[in-house]
């Protein structure tokens, strides 16, 4: 029964192709990459290893090569060494005091990795939208506050909306939903009839549906 599935949904793939022909307009190699990045003052360049990654993201993207993919900014349990920081970022969210300026000005710097992601995808047109509007780009961190390895209210974040399928320009405050939620709603909006996902503690059988359209 697996086997014929299979083969139907192959067939219905194909007819949907064969209907609504994908264009391949904005699908072009960019610029090529350095050979090498080394550190600058013993800090890696990772803003521009990102943006060289997000460059061969988008064009794999554009020309149908991959629709999914994942990128980590830096290692988890990371200690790099970021422009203008004292010490590694991992000891910094450590033993930083009061508000802790220098891991703040860390999280911007990574966010930014994250926006010129988003700049590059919604750079490519698809008919009246972009590649952007057509993706939903998760992002997160491991924990939420570093000094005590918190996993409450750790931090999400969804560029894109997925063709529609979820808002945008918004913040929502969670009250206290489980995490899975919005990973079944990222599931579901790529098409995947899925009453649940996760398992154990994490085991969830609705979305977060005050984040979708």
């Amino acid at each position: 029964e697996q086997h014929f599935d299979a083969i139907r949904d192959l067939e219905l793939r194909l007819k949907r192709l064969e209907e609504d022909p994908p264009s391949f307009a904005s699908c072009t190699r960019p610029t090529m990459p350095e050979a090498a990045y080394p550190d600058v003052g013993g800090r890696p360049p990772l803003l521009e290893i990102n943006a060289a990654m997000a460059d061969i993201i988008a064009m794999a993207l554009a020309c149908d090569l991959t629709r999914v993919f994942s990128v980590w900014f830096s290692e988890p349990i990371g200690n790099v060494l970021y422009p203008g920081a004292t010490s590694g970022h991992h000891q910094l969210t450590h033993d930083e005091g009061g508000e802790q300026p220098q891991v703040n000005m860390i999280t911007q710097y990574i966010m930014q990795g994250y926006n010129d992601l988003l700049l590059r995808l919604r750079a490519v047109p698809e008919g009246a939208q972009t590649l952007l509007d057509n993706s939903a780009v998760l992002a997160t961190s491991d924990v939420s506050y570093g000094r005590q390895h918190k996993l409450e209210d750790f931090p999400i974040l969804i560029g894109g909306s997925a063709n529609g399928y979820f808002k945008t320009d918004q913040h929502y405050r969670s009250l206290g939903e489980n995490s899975s939620t919005v990973l079944l709603g990222l599931l579901r909006s790529q098409g995947m009839n899925l009453a649940e996902y996760g398992v154990d503690a994490g085991l969830v059988n609705d979305s977060l549906t005050a984040i979708e359209a």
